[in-house]
């Protein structure tokens, strides 16, 4: 408002006791809070399927490695555990599931070691 508005637009407030403009002001933080929510989760959702994806088919190239073609496997993201943080893959035997290879944060192709001493 400038100086040339009348008092009485200076000083008008809605029937709630707020000003209209600060109502304006708080519909349009929900509309950028939702807007911003609607393009983050699809970002979010799309990356995980994506590297859900990769983990799986590097799981299954590193068992088919270490094992045989046909043991399960298992990917999993682990948070907690300081030395396989992110992508893990596991072997599913009768036994037990059995740690094959640490996929890291992005998954990609596995480092695959013989292990047969040379």
């Amino acid at each position: 408002m400038s100086d040339d508005d009348p008092r009485e637009l200076l000083e008008y407030e809605s029937g709630d006791g707020t000003p209209s403009w600060e109502r304006r002001r708080r519909v349009m933080r929900w509309i950028a809070l939702i807007a911003l929510v609607g393009m983050l989760v699809p970002t979010v959702v799309g990356t995980y399927v994506t590297a859900r994806s990769t983990a799986e088919r590097s799981c299954r190239l590193a068992v088919d490695f270490y094992a045989d073609e046909r043991t399960p496997s298992r990917v999993a993201f682990e948070f907690l555990s300081p030395d396989a943080l992110g992508w893990t893959c596991y072997a599913e035997l009768s036994s037990g599931d059995v740690l094959v290879a640490v996929l890291g944060l992005i998954p990609g192709q596995p480092r695959l070691v013989s292990r047969v001493g040379v």
